[in-house]
């Protein structure tokens, strides 16, 4: 006659513990762009958030960098290599009260994007307004779009 055992859910911890050893080795390979886990938004490496855009003219990359100066803000283009870095510095006060979280991310972030080759950067143009940081990459004359009529 079969024997009935108690039914014991298997356990999630060695599976979090192999993701939490995965995401630290990506932090330390991409640290800018693998983030997974909600609990590491206060570490020192921060990825802001990035929308990019195309026109028939150009390339557009706007990162939203709230609370920032553009002195804390460094763009190179080399090697059809875009790459956007800084540090949001954290104001430290000795008076906490009233905090129930605090979700704001402080420390150093880098960003890179691989243009195509077909861009002009020497012509490469930034803006920052309100917290918003605003690239204009223009196409080099063989990347633009043609439009091609039918005979």
């Amino acid at each position: 006659m079969a024997q009935l055992t108690r039914y014991e859910r298997p356990t999630l911890q060695p599976i979090s513990n192999l993701r939490r050893d995965m995401d630290r080795i990506f932090n330390e390979l991409i640290p800018f762009s693998w983030r997974l886990d909600e609990s590491e938004a206060r570490m020192n490496m921060w990825s802001p958030r990035t929308d990019m855009m195309e026109t028939n003219d150009e390339y557009i990359v706007e990162v939203d960098l709230p609370g920032m100066n553009k002195k804390d803000i460094t763009i190179n283009v080399q090697d059809n290599l875009l790459s956007i870095e800084g540090e949001r510095k954290e104001e430290v006060t000795e008076e906490h009260n009233g905090y129930l979280r605090n979700e704001r991310s402080f420390g150093t972030f880098k960003r890179a994007f691989s243009l195509p080759v077909s861009v002009v950067e020497e012509k490469v143009k930034a803006a920052f307004k309100n917290g918003v940081l605003t690239v204009n990459i223009p196409k080099a004359e063989k990347g633009k779009r043609k439009k091609v009529t039918i005979d």
